[in-house]
This record gives structure tokens, sequence and C-alpha cells, in this order.
């Protein structure tokens, strides 16, 4: 037992990038106590918005069915959530954690029970999950408790249904997982299965927004919206009635203090833990079988004629600084988690808004209030908007504030190279921006159709968005040049936990919504938006640029390769 768990703290450690042991000295209290309060605060603000938003889903929810005093429904709603939910993040963080690195090799190497390694990998990817699933049932739990104000075993109930809820969904991914990748050797490949995993989760991302699009008839009808969540060929119904642990957990918490609860509890406990235990006690040693030769490079032998045949069509001299970008570009496409979390975004962000619009048609074209803001559309907010959209999508790819972390492992060889460092991190941006003037354009491009834009308010959009969405890629290429995170053993962390992007992407939002009030506030028109969203910026950039070559070089060269 105590295998198990140094095994699981280890992958906890690893899955989340927890710091281990510090040796005195290597960090300094000052950095490490404001590092600490930084992640403490973006992980309140992040958990606050979101509760905010599902606590304001359920209180509506409420309202509605509260009218048919069907109010229980709530807490089978919210097993349903936190069941897909779970089952989405829980099978996309089980494929992209199946194989770390070598470390698992050596594991198996060492007298290690396959059980042991394999039941500590599940029990620190269930620890995301079981955050997860205990979101959906606290906001549920705040509404139902001002509403009706129910005793402690309600609140006992709920906690643990929400802690034994993400278990079965998990022990189904294993059960798919583990049998597909230990035949399927083309997937035995980390590159692979998070290339298809990404696109799964893509795919999961879709269904589940317009799942909630759907569920979102007008506020002001909560009988709609009761029907919706609580009607008979509603989802929650049908699944709720097919998923036993979600009709469990509902039985326990609709009467808490109730003879049967303790016994549907009783229950549920027996049925979520009746999949993790057979899929640990059959599947431990496929597991470990299976990651027996993961990772390994297939080489195909070349003829003397086919190796110059590819020397000629690959080598060849170029002008290095384009040379340089297009390096950039491969980096990020070899690494599947860079290209879905990057350069996708441009593809990713519209294809929602597009399933938002299409899954809520009819109350888009029927909101009586858009009539009265077409003539702030007409003068100059329509050109705001478009322009703040644009700078959103193309600066929100995340490519130039994690540009220097994401290449840290390849600094020695960058700077072995009779490269100027100069150019190496203008190459950077160069790469940034190519994504940046995409995805400006893309979202000047839908918004100017949604809002059917005159030709010159377009042009006004999109050049605020080329000026404002440069500005924020090279002052977020100034913050990971200041602040690179250059010690990571997972390319993940380079960029999905790096704090750069976080503080990129909340200082963009912030600027971009204060431009929007500003813009509203003082209704501007087209000219002025073109000139305080795109002239400004423009100068700012340029300003910033002619600054950043001679700092870049002082940065890297006090970088250690």
């Amino acid at each position: 037992m105590s295998v198990y768990w140094s095994l699981a703290s280890l992958y906890v450690r690893s899955f989340y990038n927890l710091p281990g042991k510090k040796t005195a000295g290597n960090n300094p209290a000052g950095k490490s106590i404001l590092k600490v309060a930084g992640f403490g605060a973006l992980m309140v603000f992040s958990v606050a918005y979101f509760g905010y938003l599902f606590v304001g889903l359920n209180l509506n929810l409420y309202e509605g069915l509260a009218l048919a005093g069907m109010q229980d429904i709530l807490f089978l709603n919210a097993a349903v959530m936190a069941t897909a939910m779970t089952l989405v993040v829980g099978f996309m963080t089980a494929l992209s954690t199946y194989y770390l690195n070598d470390m698992e090799l050596q594991l198996l190497a060492m007298p290690i029970r396959p059980r042991a390694m394999f039941g500590a990998k599940f029990t620190a990817v269930y620890v995301s999950e079981a955050a997860f699933s205990l979101f959906f049932m606290i906001a549920t739990m705040v509404v139902f408790g001002i509403k009706e104000g129910p005793g402690p075993v309600f609140y006992l109930w709920g906690a643990i249904a929400g802690l034994l809820l993400p278990l079965p969904p998990l022990a189904a991914s294993y059960l798919v997982q583990i049998p597909l990748l230990s035949s399927a050797r083309f997937l035995r490949n980390k590159k692979t299965i998070m290339l298809v995993g990404g696109f799964l989760g893509i795919a999961f991302a879709l269904a589940v927004n317009v799942y909630f699009q759907r569920m979102m008839p007008p506020v002001a009808d909560p009988a709609a919206r009761a029907s919706a969540v609580a009607g008979p060929g509603s989802a929650v119904s049908l699944f709720g009635g097919a998923y036993p642990p979600a009709f469990l957990a509902w039985r326990a918490m609709s009467e808490p203090t109730a003879p049967g609860a303790s016994f549907a509890m009783l229950r549920l406990i027996a049925w979520c833990a009746l999949g993790p235990a057979l899929v640990i006690f059959f599947l431990s040693g496929a597991y470990a079988r299976s990651l027996v030769g993961f990772n390994e490079a297939h080489l195909r032998k070349l003829s003397a004629t086919g190796a110059d045949a590819f020397i000629v069509r690959r080598i060849r001299a170029g002008a290095p600084y384009l040379t340089m970008v297009k390096r950039e570009f491969g980096m990020m496409n070899r690494e599947p988690m860079y290209l879905l979390n990057g350069p996708f975004i441009v593809v990713l962000l519209p294809l929602i808004a597009g399933v938002m619009a299409v899954a809520r048609e009819d109350s888009i074209l029927s909101d009586p209030d858009l009539a009265g803001v077409r003539a702030l559309i007409d003068g100059g907010l329509g050109a705001a908007l478009a322009g703040l959209v644009g700078a959103f999508l193309g600066s929100g790819t995340s490519i130039a504030c994690t540009a220097l972390s994401r290449d840290a492992k390849a600094l020695p060889f960058i700077k072995s190279l009779p490269v100027r460092p100069a150019a190496y991190m203008l190459a950077k941006l160069g790469h940034a921006l190519v994504f940046g003037v995409a995805g400006s354009a893309i979202g000047v491009g839908l918004l100017a159709l949604v809002l059917r834009l005159d030709p010159a308010s377009a042009l006004s959009g999109l050049a605020a968005a080329l000026a404002l969405s440069s500005l924020l890629n090279l002052a977020g290429l100034w913050l990971d040049t200041a602040n690179p995170r250059l010690s990571w053993d997972n390319p993940i962390a380079a960029m999905k936990q790096n704090p750069n992007s976080v503080i990129a992407m909340l200082g963009s939002m912030g600027l971009l919504v204060g431009s929007g009030y500003l813009a509203f506030r003082f209704e501007m028109g087209t000219g002025a938006v073109a000139f305080w969203f795109g002239a400004a910026p423009f100068a700012a950039f340029c300003a910033l640029l002619s600054a950043y070559p001679r700092y870049a070089e002082r940065r890297l060269a006090a970088m250690e390769a």
C-alpha cells in the first residue's frame, strides 16, 4: 500500500505540475509568496466566475421547477451534468496522460505490481474529475440551501455524491482506451493520441455547448426552462432514468432524512466503486504491457537515390529570418497540444459561436432589443465591436506569450548557432502576427456579417483588430521574455500551465472590455474607432517594437542554457 500512495503522489505532482520539496536558498521566499498569491488570486477569480454562471443557471431552473413543485429535479440535473462533464474531461485526461514519459518504463522494470501502478494513475486522474463534479454539486446545493434550508444531512449526501459520480465515467474511459491502445499499434504514440484526443475533446465540447444552449430558453419564461430540463423527452430525464448513479444521487438528496436515502447512498457507493475495482483488477496487466514500446519511432530505410531526393527536397538554403519563422510553425505543429490550444483557437472559437447562434437562432432573431441598437451599430459601435472581437481572436492563441517557454529545451542548441538573438525572438513575433492577422480577419468578417456592417465600418474594425492584436501579441512576447518558464518536464506545462498565458489572456480581456465600454460611453464614430483603436495602438506597437530587440538580446544572454 505504501508503494501505491508513493506512486499516486508522484503522478499527482506530475499531472498538475505541483512543486516538490525545495532546498534552502534555491527559491527566494518573496518570489515564492508572490507566485502562490498570484495563482491563488487567479484560481479564486476563475472559480468565482464559473460559480456565478452555474449558480445563476440553477436559480433560474429552480424558479421554473418550483412552479410545478419539481425543484428536486435540480439534483438530477446536477448529477447528470457532473457525470457528463467528468466523462468528457476524464476521457481527455486519461488519454493525454496514458503514457507520460520514459519514467514509466523505468517503473515497469522495478518490482512494482501493475495494479499499484495503474491504480495510482487512476487516482491521480480522478483528482481533477472529483473537483469538476463537486463544483456542479456545490453550485446546486448553494441554490437549494438558500431557497429551502435543508438540514446538514443534505450537504453530506451531496458532497459524497459529488465525490462518487466521477468514478464510473473514468472507469469507462479506461475500459475503452486500454484494449484500443493495446491492439492498435498506430495509436501507441503520444503525439497521435494527443491529436486524436484533442479533436475528440472539441467534438465533446461542441456537444455539451449544444446541450447548454438548448437548455436556455428565455430567462423571462421559467416554465419553458423547466420543461426543457424536466420534460419527459429532455436529456436530463432520459439520462437520469437510464443511469442508476444519477438516479440514486437524486433519491438521496431529494429526501435526505428519509430511511430510503441511506439505502440509496449505499447503493450509489456500490455502483460507483464496482467499475474502478473491476477495471483495476482485470486490466492493470494489459495496461502495463501496452506501455512497452510506447512512443517508439519507426524508421524507413532509404536507398541512395531516395536519400539524395530527400536531401534535395527538404534541405536547401534560405533567408535566415524566414527559416526561423518556418521553424516556429513546424515546432508548433509537431506538438498537438500546442496546435490545439494555440492556432486552432482561431477556428474553434468561431465554430463554438456558430453552434450557439444555430442552437438559439429563434431567441436571437426574436430579440426585441436588437432593433433599438441598430443606430448605435451603424454609428460606430459596430466597428468597435468587430475590431475588439477580431483583436481577441487574433491575440488569444497564446503563441507569443509562451514562445520562449515552449522553446526551452532547444535553447542550448539555439544559443550555439550563429543566429542573432534579436532575429530569433522577432521570428517568434512574426509567427504570432501571422495568426493575429488570420484571427483578426475571421473575427471582423464574421461580426460584419452578423451585424450587417457597411464597408467603412468593417474596414475601420479590421484596422482596429490588426493594431490591437499586434500590440497584444508583442506585449505577450515581452512578458514571456521577461519571465519565461524554462523548467518543465511535460510540454503541456509550457503552455497550459504557464502563468504568462493566463496573465496575457486576462490582461487582453480587460483591455478589450474597457475599450468596448469607452466606445459605447463616448459614442465613438467610425473614424474615432479607427484612430483610437487603430492608429494609437499601432503607434504603441512601433514604440515597443523598436525597444524590444536590445532587451531580447540582454535577456537571452542572461538565460542559462
